[in-house]
């Protein structure tokens, strides 16, 4: 059974986030079946072939496209690694990694289209450069954060911009735990990035998060869920802990099924305290205890 006896990587030296050519080798011609050979390195393989490549009977060697993560801040030489069935790993190619030079090239500004979604629904966010994308495209990543809870925004591993455009849209879905709350979704390109959040509630009237950070403002978010609201409409709000506070009402655009306020926790306020947050709309309130932290 053929081995990896090596492999090389075309260009040798990318930008970092960019696309190169492995070319992984076999001590002999794969056999009948062909073989699996198993990849390894912090190089994106899954976006174009996941951890394995497949070698057709007959072949000693076989070429695949390889991608760094593009927010690599500082040149880097990363010696590549492969394995056939019953071998260790072995090297397999080396490629330098250049960061994006931010005065060349940048992330300028990742946004959305919408502040507030109901959970399971979509928004189309905007990966925008601070140039034109070089010859054949100028890929970016993506991070799905989930900031303060179960939110999250669902983007893909990367986007890529076409050449000569200077920006890129992509639509994604926004999971939730059905407590309103926000996710802080990022896009990277070497040494910049920028990050936008996104807002979920749960389909009902509801308020949130569950905690409040000592010393900090952090976001609040309340929904409506998918009551209509054709012309904005206004929510109360009130806080029975002693250095806790959120403004009085909070206004939710016309059109949307909710919004975001500021909740500001005092310095001296006692860690591990609980309290309850309540908004009051149309009639009802809904409730959330919070812890402090």
């Amino acid at each position: 059974m053929p081995v990896v006896s090596g492999g090389t990587v075309t260009p040798s030296t990318i930008t970092a986030g960019q696309l190169a050519t492995q070319t992984v080798m076999l001590s002999g011609p794969a056999p009948a079946g062909g073989i699996w050979v198993w990849l390894y390195a912090d190089v994106v393989y899954t976006r174009f072939v996941g951890s394995g490549v497949y070698v057709p009977p007959g072949h000693s060697s076989v070429s695949f496209p390889i991608r760094l993560a593009a927010n690599v801040a500082q040149t880097q030489v990363r010696v590549l690694h492969a394995q056939a069935p019953g071998q260790n790993l072995v090297p397999a190619g080396t490629v330098t990694v250049v960061p994006a030079d931010p005065t060349v090239q940048g992330v300028k500004d990742l946004r959305f289209d919408r502040r507030v979604v109901i959970e399971g629904q979509t928004v189309t966010g905007t990966v925008e450069l601070t140039s034109p994308a070089m010859a054949g495209g100028l890929n970016v990543d993506l991070w799905s954060n989930s900031a303060y809870g179960g939110v999250r925004v669902v983007v893909p591993p990367l986007v890529v911009v076409p050449e000569g455009a200077t920006t890129v849209s992509f639509t994604v879905p926004v999971y939730g735990d059905g407590v309103p709350s926000e996710g802080n979704p990022g896009a990277y390109l070497g040494g910049t990035r920028d990050s936008t959040p996104v807002a979920a509630v749960p389909p009902a009237f509801a308020v949130g998060p569950s905690f409040v950070k000592v010393g900090r403002t952090v976001t609040g978010v309340v929904g409506i869920g998918p009551a209509s609201n054709p012309d904005g409409t206004r929510v109360g709000l009130t806080v029975d802990l002693a250095g806790v506070s959120v403004p009085t009402t909070v206004e939710i655009p016309a059109g949307s099924p909710g919004a975001v306020f500021p909740i500001t926790g005092a310095a001296d306020l006692s860690p591990s305290a609980i309290g309850t947050l309540t908004a009051t709309w149309n009639g009802q309130s809904a409730t959330r205890s919070f812890v402090t932290g």
